[in-house]
């Protein structure tokens, strides 16, 4: 058995390397502070002792994921916390345990991001040498996840190990963990992954855990954790005694109220300016009788919370938490509002507000219009100057875009082809998700830190970010403009042309990039091509795929011919033998060769062959054009901001998607997006 030295050393690790993000972590600190005070000292019971040993057999020799399930979540914090520490103690594994908490404030995925990244002793990336958005943060500890070596050396070099555990994600706040961006999937070897939740669904959608963490159920394994007593209801005792107090009660009901809606520990200022707190309610709560007041516990920074998550929880089930959540949304809204009216936009937010407006939106249900306006400059300015400020503001940027792509998504639906409403909504969204992609862009651009060295020891600290460096992309933009002018007419095109203009001056001279199409003119086909491909050559062996301007090479082969031969083909070559023929073939083998496109790039895709799914465009379904845009713009095809612009999987390449989507309408929109994110973001 392990003495205190060894167990102060394994607690000091589990808050995270020295001088990094996680060990300066009020929240982390204030967990295992109350692990120390309160679980430890405790004899282990009996039953504890059996479930320890059930967690320990399933370190040494199950299956890489758990889903820990108890309804009482102070008994399962505690014994996983107990648990975890004793696998430190033991130098079995590297061990990251992240609480998920609006008490500790990490129930928002930007925070729990932050603070699990946090906690990698070093560096969990080649790829990134210091997150910059959601996105970085999951690519990143995906990456750690996959390749333990990187950032665990324990028990030894040869055969590291790392232990994570996320601990209460029922707590989670705002909409996370989301399947379609897998954090915790596929994990490597020497890697264990526990999850602790209230119950193996998901209430109230009934929705197993494991598909939302995307897990499959071959791969994990189902623990249960049930504690020999249940918790008494606190929150019942509470409102009890305020109810007996009248008046008085009442105000002090309604500031524990407002303590429920708040998603972290919240000053008193920000109570009163942010949530919507009078100051008489605040008062009658520090006056509350001890079976409520012994609820509330103020932090070192003297922010409210609640003493523990079953107490917030049970208070937050009442139908008043809704409303407030509702005011500080409207309240953040209407305050963007008048920043972009008023002369003087420079407004003094509430801490709170500006770090949590976007997760209470999203809680609530926010319309696109209203998610957008936090990818606006006077959003950027309330965030830029606050610490993680950067991280802060891509996180918003990402909900909008999620709301963007969810409504894009929506209005591709079966049946929309020729409503006009429907087209203009394709229009508008799809410029929503451009917008998105291309402020995101500009700002890592322009933070630049993929330029710079960095020790693979340093410990996570925040990035932060100089809006007047310049992104390096005024070629691109202007290159951009000058191609998308080139697909429009009339009055369309001149707009576009004017800002096309404005971005070349200076520059030398632009020249419009090729856009990819499948050729419809059978005069391109080239008989001595046919004759050797009749003769068994193959596509990959009779010249290339595209010609130089990107154009799918024809042949004169009849529809028949050409579809055996691209049925005998594989991955890339399949693709360009599908699309080659499209122009040619009737409306029903006309779809399936697209389906047949789309399966192949899913499958097999890679730059080139994004360009040929482009290319199809014009006879591909509405939402398979939409997930491709979605899903590619800003990928990993465009690995810095220029080339999101022109390149391999950029804007340019991805026109003829934009024009199946909202026509002339989405190319015009997305030239406006990319001149204004231009003068904006230069």
């Amino acid at each position: 058995m392990s003495g205190p030295s060894e167990q102060q050393a394994a607690l000091s690790s589990l808050r995270g390397p020295p001088g990094g993000l996680a060990r300066s972590h009020g929240g982390l600190a204030a967990f295992w502070r109350s692990v120390a005070e309160d679980v430890l000292p405790d004899t282990t019971p009996q039953e504890t002792r059996a479930q320890l040993a059930a967690l320990d057999a399933w370190f040494t020799g199950g299956p890489a994921c758990a889903l820990v399930a108890g309804s009482d979540p102070s008994f399962r914090s505690a014994l996983l916390a107990r648990w975890a520490l004793s696998v430190a103690e033991r130098r079995a594994a590297e061990v990251i345990f992240v609480p998920v908490s609006a008490g500790f404030g990490t129930a928002v995925e930007r925070d729990m991001l932050k603070l699990f990244f946090g906690l990698f002793k070093g560096s969990a990336t080649a790829m990134f040498s210091r997150p910059r958005s959601p996105g970085e943060l999951t690519a990143a500890i995906r990456l750690a996840l996959g390749g333990v070596g990187w950032v665990s050396s324990v028990p030894d070099d040869e055969n590291p190990q790392l232990l994570v555990v996320l601990d209460g994600l029922e707590r989670a706040a705002d909409g996370w963990p989301d399947p379609r961006i897998p954090l915790l999937r596929d994990p490597g070897e020497g890697a264990h992954i526990v999850v602790s939740v209230d119950a193996e669904e998901h209430a109230p959608s009934g929705v197993p855990w494991r598909d939302r963490l995307a897990w499959v159920a071959e791969e994990m394994t189902l623990i249960s954790c049930s504690a020999a007593r249940p918790s008494p209801d606190e929150r019942a005792t509470a409102r009890s005694a305020l109810e007996s107090l009248g008046e008085e009660g009442a105000l002090a009901a309604r500031a524990f109220d407002a303590l429920a809606a708040s998603l972290a520990p919240v000053s008193r200022d920000d109570l009163v300016r942010a949530v919507g707190v009078d100051p008489a309610e605040l008062e009658a709560l520090e006056r509350a009788p001890d079976p409520a007041r012994r609820l509330v516990v103020t932090d070192d920074g003297g922010a409210y919370r609640f003493r523990d998550d079953a107490a917030r929880a049970r208070w937050a089930a009442s139908d008043r938490v809704a409303a407030i959540e509702d005011a500080i949304v409207e309240r953040g809204l209407s305050t963007l509002r008048a920043c972009k009216a008023a002369s003087e936009p420079h407004v003094a937010w509430p801490p709170y507000l500006v770090e949590y407006l976007g997760a209470h939106m999203t809680r609530r249900g926010a319309g696109v219009t209203d998610c957008m306006a936090l990818v606006s400059p006077a959003w950027l300015r309330a965030w830029i100057d606050r610490p993680g400020g950067l991280v802060g503001f891509l996180a918003d940027v990402q909900r909008a875009r999620r709301a963007a792509t969810d409504a894009l998504l929506q209005a591709c639906r079966f049946g929309t082809e020729s409503d006009p409403g429907a087209s203009a909504e394709r229009a508008a969204r799809v410029c929503d998700v451009v917008w998105c992609a291309l402020v995101d862009g500009a700002l890592c651009a322009k933070e630049g830190s993929r330029d710079e060295e960095r020790d693979p020891a340093e410990p996570y600290t925040e990035p932060a970010v100089d809006l007047t460096r310049p992104t390096g992309a005024a070629r691109e933009r202007a290159e951009a403009l000058v191609t998308l002018a080139s697909l429009v007419t009339g009055s369309e095109q001149q707009l576009v042309q004017g800002w096309a203009t404005a971005a070349c001056a200076g520059l030398d001279e632009i020249l419009p990039r090729p856009i990819p199409h499948v050729t419809t003119d059978r005069s391109m086909a080239d008989p001595e091509r046919t004759r050797r491909i009749r003769a068994g050559a193959t596509y990959d062996a009779v010249d290339g795929y595209l010609s130089t301007d990107m154009v799918i090479r024809s042949t004169d082969l009849s529809p028949d011919e050409a579809w055996r031969l691209a049925e005998s083909r594989g991955g890339e070559s399949r693709m360009v033998s599908f699309a080659g023929i499209l122009p040619d073939l009737p409306e029903d083998m006309r779809e399936k060769a697209v389906r047949e496109v789309m399966s192949a790039y899913w499958a097999h895709g890679d730059r080139v062959a994004l360009r040929v799914l482009s290319a199809c465009a014009p006879w591909m379904a509405l939402a398979d054009a939409a997930r491709v845009v979605c899903s590619e713009l800003g990928g990993d095809w465009t690995s810095d901001f220029p080339g999101m612009l022109v390149g391999f999987g950029s804007l340019t390449e991805l026109s003829p998607l934009l024009l199946r989507l909202g026509g002339t309408a989405a190319v015009v929109g997305v030239a406006r997006a990319i001149a204004e994110v231009g003068q904006w973001l230069p």
